[in-house]
């Protein structure tokens, strides 16, 4: 199973990285929001889509990895992220590496939160 924990580990580190993007480019739409920059608030909406899209092909990607781990496999993966402890090198460096972009994904959506109830009030994704 360490390969294959081992790979899961790497894909969340990719989404990692986009979600550090998404959330550089968050902020900068909030700067502009609060500058009243629309040309910029156009601009970072459409930049943002790029890492946001790169993001929901590592979870197709990590979605078909799962899939095919051998029952067993995937039992100890579903304990791993309810909470049991790792037992190995690779399933220590899987559960950092998810706790982190699992960390990280909680601020991008505290703040994408935020700036669309600002952007768009009652009508805000986040209002529905």
């Amino acid at each position: 199973m360490s390969d294959a924990l081992l790979d899961l580990a790497v894909l969340e580190r990719k989404k990692f990285n986009y979600l550090n993007e998404t959330l550089d480019l968050t902020r900068q739409l909030g700067e502009a929001l609060d500058r009243g920059d629309q040309e910029s608030v156009r601009m970072v909406v459409a930049m943002r889509q790029e890492p946001i899209l790169h993001l929901e092909e590592v979870d197709r990607v990590a979605k078909e990895r799962r899939k095919s781990l051998m029952p067993e496999e995937r039992q100890r993966l579903e304990e791993l992220t309810r909470g049991a402890a790792a037992e190995s090198a690779s399933e220590k460096t899987f559960l950092e590496q998810a706790s982190q972009a699992r960390r990280l994904l909680e601020r991008v959506v505290d703040l994408d939160r935020r700036i669309s109830l600002r952007m768009a009030g009652d009508q805000s994704f986040y209002k529905k």
